[in-house]
């Protein structure tokens, strides 16, 4: 008899809508001369805590292990923290931190370490921590890279709000709780991937060195803190080699125009045709600086100033950017100079006031003097920043130079006055 009624009720679990197999499981265990493993079965196969309250520790005394286990797989298979608080405990039972720490481990999450305090804290964290590797904090990266993405393409969508919320809270866990050599590890890989675009190699160990720095003055900044600290300071070094970079080509700019009088280059091409060097030098003053390089280099003042704002005043990157900031000002404001002193001459020219032949003379006092002055005393802020005017050139202009300015001093008269400035017998070359 008692075997029919247990067939009709499977029959039944299996025809009625609804049932699965933890209702099977229920339905059966009233047969069984200790039902106690099979609730407990049908309550972890229906994810039900209240299932577990069947189970009735029969053989126990002062506990119930059956019932705790019961709640323990639920809370694990779940990841339901708030199951644990059913587990009483007690002799040969489970604990409520033993169910927080297998949780907490099992989805690799350190806040689920921090419901607990004193060793059960120690215990959880050391059971996350041990599990965290380089390649899990790379992961947990991608997954909140990839959640940021999904919340930012739609801020009403409170899902992924929510998700990359969790992420978040999650990755910092992790870093948190990872071993220093792992974080070390992870930080590395990170730096080099962020720089995999960079060839300079000047430019890559300044990121480091700025980078480890920064981030020994700052160890309490959470990975993407971290992260993204790292970003700035490589666009911040970009900036400022791209910027030393057009500084050292203006600077080669007067070189090369300081060049071009030291050596015969300016009478082998123009020779006697002063109209052709007129209209030449007309293209070399203030407006030729703008459209070669000096209005980037305004604009790059700017964004380094920008980019300095971000940096506390007393930190060594915010010193650095000034240093730079200042050098580039220099630099604009030197190379101003001689192409304003370029123009002047070129104006006297245009109003008929001077000819084109003491114009020529005064140009090249003008880049001998001052420019090859300023270009000489420059000197880029990155080492792999090099010169494309050769040194054996440089030089042969700079002796040149010096022989001028010991002959005579009459051609600096005449460029602090052109228009009375009468060359005869000055040898500005």
């Amino acid at each position: 008899m008692k075997n029919i009624r247990f067939f009709a009720i499977v029959l039944a679990v299996l025809v009625l809508p609804g049932c699965g197999l933890g209702d099977l499981l229920q339905f059966s265990c009233v047969f069984l001369d200790n039902p106690d493993h099979c609730y407990q079965a049908a309550a972890v196969q229906s994810a039900d805590p209240y299932g577990c309250e069947k189970v009735s520790g029969e053989g126990f005394k002062g506990s119930n292990p059956p019932r705790d286990k019961c709640y323990l797989q639920i809370a694990e298979n779940t990841g339901d923290y708030e199951v644990c608080k059913n587990i009483k405990g007690g002799m040969m039972s489970y604990t409520q931190e033993q169910c927080i720490t297998s949780i907490a481990t099992g989805q690799d999450d350190p806040e689920g370490c921090k419901r607990l305090s004193g060793a059960a804290f120690e215990e959880c964290k050391e059971a996350v921590s041990s599990d965290i590797t380089a390649d899990r904090l790379r992961e947990i990266n991608d997954e909140v890279e990839a959640a940021k993405s999904a919340a930012g393409a739609n801020p009403d969508d409170k899902d992924a709000q929510e998700k990359l919320k969790k992420l978040l809270a999650q990755q910092a866990g992790l870093f948190e709780f990872a071993p220093e050599a792992t974080k070390g590890e992870f930080m590395k890989s990170s730096r080099e991937k962020i720089t995999e675009d960079i060839e300079d190699e000047d430019v890559k160990s300044e990121i480091a060195r700025q980078f480890v720095d920064f981030r020994s003055k700052n160890p309490g900044l959470s990975l993407n803190d971290q992260l993204k600290k790292m970003e700035e300071i490589k666009d911040q070094q970009e900036t400022s080699k791209r910027l030393d970079e057009e500084a050292n080509a203006l600077m080669d700019q007067i070189k090369d125009s300081a060049s071009d009088f030291a050596t015969d280059t300016i009478e082998d091409v123009y020779g006697d045709d002063l109209e052709e060097y007129q209209k030449a030098m007309a293209e070399k003053g203030r407006k030729y600086l703008e459209e070669h390089g000096g209005d980037s280099i305004k604009r790059g003042i700017a964004n380094l100033e920008y980019m300095k704002e971000k940096y506390d005043k007393a930190s060594e990157q915010y010193e650095k950017i000034s240093e730079q900031v200042e050098k580039l000002k220099k630099v604009y404001d030197e190379v101003s100079e001689v192409y304003n002193k370029v123009d002047e001459i070129n104006k006297l020219v245009a109003e008929g006031k001077i000819d084109v032949g003491r114009a020529k003379v005064l140009h090249g006092a003008i880049y001998l003097g001052k420019g090859l002055e300023y270009a000489t005393d420059y000197v880029p802020v990155f080492g792999s920043t090099i010169s494309t005017i050769s040194k054996e050139t440089f030089d042969a202009t700079i002796k040149f130079a010096t022989k001028r300015a010991a002959r005579t001093t009459a051609i600096d008269k005449c460029i602090d006055d052109p228009a009375n400035c009468d060359p005869n017998g000055i040898s500005p070359y």
